[in-house]
């Protein structure tokens, strides 16, 4: 069938019938918007580009206006995809992306491999050539624009066409479509959305120009007027019935624990699981630990709840409590060396370790005698059918916990951070000390890579606060635009993060306060994004510490080589450069633990009178924190002597 072309000015127009099929039909950049919306989705991020300019065309039909859809236009690519990548973060919606064929999707392409390791659901979008520039002969052999070159005999073989999609596919995204049938297309886009979902990792489609304007039948959206999570990870009856069997083993062995725990970890949030751990939670009275890439989904302010297990790289008063337990469910477990401490987890002697992940759920004995594990594998399962299950089915009065009554909940306050209060500097334990008096239930703290970040993870944070954080892929940079996009998602969804069980503990009346801890040296890497904060009208505070450049890396090596420097910059002027010209900001430096503190109280109590508050804290350039230790020690690249070498 010949594709019917329609023209931008008339696309509005839902009643188009294709006279040869009899279907109703709409622009397919029409339905690719509407799909965006269907998966929950408001606002898209991105930069303009010639190849995507006809797509971002339809952004302004009225009928997808009037759902919500909006623009929000990034510094550049890299800086969007991290914006999508926090939107999906405190949303668990689709943080959605558009760049332009080559130059702008490989820039975004460090943003999406950080959510790719990260579990987030980003959907890039990439505007690409005509299709006929791809198929016909004539137009396949020049060397168009955006596209690299062949590297022998480019004069005379066209490039690919598809290089950048082969680059991604399978390696950086759960699902990737090129689109080249125009018949195929609705399918192909619902099919990357559903993985996206069904996998939490990012997806592409790559759509060509040409394509934008041709219509596409509406049957998708009718027969599926909406796509999301539950739907897309939906069991069948086969996996129902395994789901009820593994269930009734994760109960009787309940039901015989002493000392039983559960680990609240990363990809629990990711599938929505959230609100169901801290029911359980609630209900059955289990200890509980977090996890450094899962810190806050469980509320830390529970009553059971003994601290963040981190292995050998964790407080020891914390890794007694959990070599205690004789059970453990390790709910939406992630292994990787940050999350598991170096690969430091230990267990106690003949402790059932339950691993429950949305590919398999794992019965194992990790400290048996004789070394060898006795193991038993469920694969196809998807965790948060479990949880909910359990959740549903558990009888509270067949528990039989029998917890040390000398154990009490894990206070911050038995880190013993020691601050000389005569002090005038402001040192990261002052921070450990004083950080959490800073926060209100309900915040949303974002939190860069840096030292700063090792800080965070060991202080008990107030009831319902978000942490959002990148620990594992640690992309230095990520967390100012990342920010951004969980600003735009919070006026997207104002207090969604909120549990719907306890929203009462947090007063109906009270905005939760997006807080951003940036380093001076990151925030140089991605700090035009201010300027859409600004223009965006995201509220946010931002604690920028300023210790002279990369104190996290000269804690592995070079404390005082120069590529640890960074050029000293005027931050408190740089809102006023980035376009606030009607003083809707407030920027400041803070040298003493006072002013710190004065500031903080101040903040905290909601007394201030400028949308955006940017703090220029000064800290010396060697002061970390203890717990960045052992990374430190693992990360060193020790010297070998050249007679070792074998």
């Amino acid at each position: 069938m010949t594709p019917v072309t329609y023209d931008v000015e008339q696309s509005s127009n839902y009643n188009f019938i294709n006279l040869k099929t009899g279907q109703k039909e709409i622009p397919f950049g029409e339905y690719l918007f509407q799909r965006v919306l269907d998966s929950g989705t408001k606002s898209i991020f991105g930069v303009p580009g010639d190849f995507n300019l006809p797509l971002l065309e339809y952004l302004y039909e009225p009928q997808l206006i009037n759902q919500g859809l909006r623009w929000i236009g990034n510094c550049n690519e890299l800086n969007a995809a991290y914006a999508a990548d926090g939107y999906s973060r405190y949303s668990n919606k689709i943080g959605c992306l558009i760049t332009t064929y080559g130059v702008g999707e490989l820039s975004a392409m460090n943003g999406i491999a950080g959510g790719f390791a990260e579990n987030s659901k980003i959907l890039h979008i990439v505007g690409v050539a005509r299709s006929i520039d791809s198929r016909c002969k004539n137009f396949k052999q020049r060397n168009l624009h955006h596209l690299v070159p062949n590297l022998i005999d480019s004069n005379f073989n066209g490039p690919n066409h598809k290089i950048y999609y082969e680059m991604i596919k399978d390696k950086i995204c759960c699902s990737a479509e090129y689109l080249e049938d125009i018949d195929q297309v609705c399918n192909q886009v619902d099919k990357v959305i559903m993985d996206i979902y069904k996998y939490s990792k990012p997806g592409y489609i790559f759509v060509p120009v040409d394509f934008v304007n041709m219509t596409v039948p509406i049957n998708n959206l009718l027969k599926t007027p909406k796509i999301n999570l539950m739907d897309c990870i939906k069991p069948n009856f086969e996996e129902e019935e395994n789901i009820i069997q593994i269930t009734k083993l994760i109960q009787d062995l309940l039901y015989k624990s002493k000392t039983p725990a559960i680990i609240g970890d990363v990809l629990t949030d990711r599938y929505g699981g959230k609100e169901l751990i801290n029911r359980l939670i609630n209900e059955t009275h289990l200890w509980n630990f977090s996890s450094v890439n899962g810190k806050s989904i469980i509320n830390e302010s529970n009553p059971t709840y003994m601290g963040l297990y981190n292995g050998d790289e964790g407080p020891t008063l914390v890794k007694e409590r959990f070599l205690q337990c004789d059970l453990i469910l390790n709910f939406g477990v992630d292994i990787n060396e940050v999350n598991q401490g170096h690969y430091t987890f230990k267990y106690k002697q003949d402790c059932q370790l339950i691993e429950l992940h949305p590919n398999y759920i794992r019965f194992s004995k990790p400290n048996m005698d004789d070394g060898n594990k006795e193991e038993q594998i469920f694969k196809g399962i998807n965790f948060i059918h479990i949880l909910k299950l359990l959740v549903e089915s558990i009888d509270v009065g067949q528990l039989r916990h029998q917890y040390p009554v000398s154990i009490k909940p894990f206070k911050t306050e038995e880190l013993n951070f020691n601050h000389d209060p005569e002090s005038q500097i402001i040192t990261q334990t002052y921070i450990q000390n004083k950080f959490t008096t800073y926060l209100n239930p309900g915040d949303v703290v974002v939190c860069e890579t840096g030292s700063v970040q090792f800080a965070m993870r060991d202080l008990v944070l107030p009831n319902q606060l978000k942490y959002i954080s990148q620990g594992f892929f640690l992309s230095i940079g990520m967390a100012l635009p990342a920010a951004l996009g969980v600003g735009i998602a919070m006026q997207d969804f104002p207090r969604y993060h909120l549990s719907k069980d306890n929203d009462n503990e947090i007063p109906k009346d009270y905005i939760p306060r997006l807080i951003l801890l940036e380093g001076d040296g990151a925030a140089q890497m991605t700090i035009q994004e201010l300027t859409s904060m600004i223009r965006f009208n995201v509220p946010i505070e931002i604690m920028l510490w300023n210790n002279n450049g990369y104190t996290i890396e000269r804690a592995i090596l070079g404390p005082t080589r120069s590529y640890n420097d960074v050029m000293q910059w005027d931050w408190t002027k740089l809102l006023q450069a980035f376009g606030d010209f009607d003083n809707r900001t407030n920027s400041c430096i803070i040298k003493t633990p006072k002013e710190l503190a004065q500031k903080m109280e101040q903040l905290r109590k909601g007394n201030k009178t400028k949308s955006i508050e940017l703090m220029e804290v000064k800290m010396e350039t060697l002061d970390y924190p203890k717990q960045l230790t052992h990374m430190v020690e693992s990360a060193k690249v020790k010297k070998i002597k050249p007679s070792t070498i074998i």
